[in-house]
């Protein structure tokens, strides 16, 4: 059963293969869970359609679902028969592709930053637990840094994470996948709402 806590949350619909479909906000009803996105028009799915949904509030975490279609129109989707996904699924949701440029900066695992300078680099993906970038310096597995990217109107946000991958190379360029450490409630509002408005556009895109 969903809490009525994640009622207006932001949450993303993809198939069961994980590709998107739409995002939007939440609506709880004694019918069901809606899905809608203030004005944008939405696909319109069939009756008894299996779908992923995923949610985030900042106060209460990610939440993970499936579920089947019951209603759909252009204004809004009714999804019902909900039911949880496992933990491990949350890092497929919430994923975007970007190519934007940002800078490292290396520090300590007590966060303290070391010397050396800035190390640019092209972030390539980006989402509620991590990121892949590359770069042409090589970088140590376990390596802890801290990147500064613009997200929302271009405002510069910080980020601590620590190298998990070591991906094959890509056009003579390092890629490496990294995971954030502690993001503030602040910090991941945010990097959400990024990722949920670059959805959006990318959306809008496909269909026109």
């Amino acid at each position: 059963m969903l809490s009525k806590e994640y009622n207006g949350s932001m949450c993303e619909v993809t198939s069961m293969d994980n590709k998107l479909i739409v995002t939007g906000f939440i609506r709880m009803t004694d019918e069901g869970v809606e899905i809608y996105n203030n004005g944008d028009r939405m696909p319109v799915l069939k009756f008894g359609s299996q779908v992923k949904l995923s949610l985030h509030n900042p106060q209460l975490g990610m939440q993970v679902m499936a579920g089947e279609v019951y209603l759909s129109d252009p204004t809004f989707l009714r999804l019902v028969k909900l039911q949880v996904f496992a933990e491990y699924e949350k890092r497929r949701f919430f994923r975007l592709t970007i190519d934007h440029s940002a800078d490292l900066i290396p520090i300590g695992k007590d966060g303290a930053q070391r010397r050396g300078g800035k190390i640019p680099v092209r972030v390539k993906d980006v989402s509620l637990c991590g990121l892949q970038f590359e770069c042409e310096e090589p970088l140590a597995l376990g390596g802890h840094y801290r990147i500064r990217i613009a997200l929302q109107d271009n405002l510069l946000e910080t980020l601590d994470f620590v190298i998990r991958r070591v991906l094959p190379r890509d056009k003579n360029k390092n890629r490496y996948g990294g995971e954030f450490l502690e993001l503030t409630a602040h910090a991941e509002q945010r990097l959400c709402s990024f990722i949920f408005n670059q959805q959006q556009k990318q959306i809008r895109r496909s269909r026109s």
